[in-house]
């Protein structure tokens, strides 16, 4: 318990660290080293065997969420690469890696490597994405919603594990699922409500004391925080069915005491990603 508050801890400062130096490359590089790691990790997971398939996917990985990063700054300036074209130029060329090995590949390898290389990185993206909500809807976000909409996902998906468990040492009689055996209903209620009391009071702080654009609401702040709290639980259980799948504790052991990049940012991943959705369905909707 001890080393596993220890690592936390350490974990926490170096992301307060990293949010601190947002506008620097500290921000992409930090991005491209743990999409790098969680790609790696899933790929190790599934027993991945053709190496030239598995360095160009770690390849691949790194350099997605420092394009996204740079994206806006590029597009200011009329640069903006054929997403889709490189895309779908990766795919081909995985699959061709893949003769190379072609006894110890099969079809669902490479169909686990897209989804840990695409997936993963571009959900690592949004938090870059986020950072930078204000120019992309410069007329509903001013420069603090960055910092904002980042830490609101963080409140989502690591505070609400953080009351899940708590409520669930100490009260969880009930069984949530069969996926993870020590979550309970129990649990899963008390993280809800301690990302919704945490993103409220977040919200809070920041529509008094930094905002100068005042388009975010308090109802649509504990309509998100519910919905995504629930988005983490998916994404943290989405992660247990992978490792139960290959009979594996943990996707690896960069934190002791918590794991691999995956296991620690499973619902990170999830919540991010659904966050940056949903702003840009309403902004663009509404």
């Amino acid at each position: 318990m001890v080393k596993r508050i220890v690592v936390g801890v350490i974990a926490a400062l170096i992301a307060i660290g990293i949010i601190v130096l947002r506008n620097t490359p500290v921000l992409p590089v930090a991005l491209a080293f743990l999409s790098c790691v969680a790609t790696y990790e899933i790929e190790k997971c599934v027993q991945l065997k053709n190496k030239a398939v598995m360095g160009v996917s770690l390849v691949f990985s790194a350099l997605v969420p420092v394009y996204y990063n740079y994206a806006s700054a590029l597009a200011e300036r009329g640069i903006a690469l054929p997403v889709t074209s490189i895309a779908v130029i990766y795919v081909l060329a995985l699959f061709v890696l893949m003769l190379t090995n072609y006894k110890n590949t099969k079809f669902e390898d490479v169909a686990a490597v897209l989804v840990a290389s695409i997936f993963v990185p571009w959900a690592f993206s949004t938090l870059a994405m986020l950072c930078r909500i204000d120019k992309q809807f410069p007329e509903h976000f001013d420069g603090h919603h960055g910092v904002f909409y980042i830490l609101f996902a963080l409140f989502c998906a690591l505070i609400s594990d953080t009351f899940a468990y708590f409520t669930g040492k100490f009260f969880g009689k009930h069984k949530l699922t069969e996926i993870s055996p020590k979550k309970t209903v129990e649990g899963a209620v008390g993280g809800v409500v301690g990302a919704v009391l945490s993103c409220v009071i977040l919200f809070a702080i920041f529509d008094n004391c930094f905002f100068t654009v005042h388009t975010v609401t308090y109802l649509e702040v504990i309509l998100m925080s519910l919905v995504l709290a629930g988005i983490g639980i998916c994404g943290d259980l989405s992660a247990s069915v992978i490792k139960r799948n290959f009979g594996v504790k943990d996707f690896g052991n960069l934190f002791p005491g918590h794991g691999g990049v995956m296991d620690r940012c499973d619902s990170i991943l999830f919540v991010s990603t659904a966050l940056y959705a949903l702003i840009v369905l309403t902004r663009t909707v509404f």
